[in-house]
């Protein structure tokens, strides 16, 4: 199962910054350093798929769709909007 999560920059920062300190190097999986923070900050992934990113976008597009929004409520449960792509002319 794939967990989304919608992070800040500054998230991002201290999850390199610890997989740094880990003696990570550019290539390395950040999952361990990613999941700490992001149980330290409270926060509750906002969706789950079976699919990867990239499959999940091919799966929007072949469908004409564009994501519109993706929000979270204060408990963790995510919704997000969809609409209709247009078509190639």
């Amino acid at each position: 199962m794939n967990y989304l999560y919608n992070i800040t920059i500054e998230d991002y920062q201290e999850v390199i910054r610890r997989a740094k300190a880990n003696g990570k190097k550019p290539g390395d999986s950040m999952d361990e350093e990613f999941l700490e923070v992001m149980k330290e900050k409270g926060q509750k992934p906002i969706g789950a798929t079976e699919l990867t990113k990239d499959e999940l976008l091919k799966e929007h597009a072949s469908k004409n769709k564009n994501v519109l929004s993706i929000d979270v409520d204060k408990e963790g449960k995510s919704s997000y909007k969809i609409a209709k792509g247009r078509k190639n002319e």
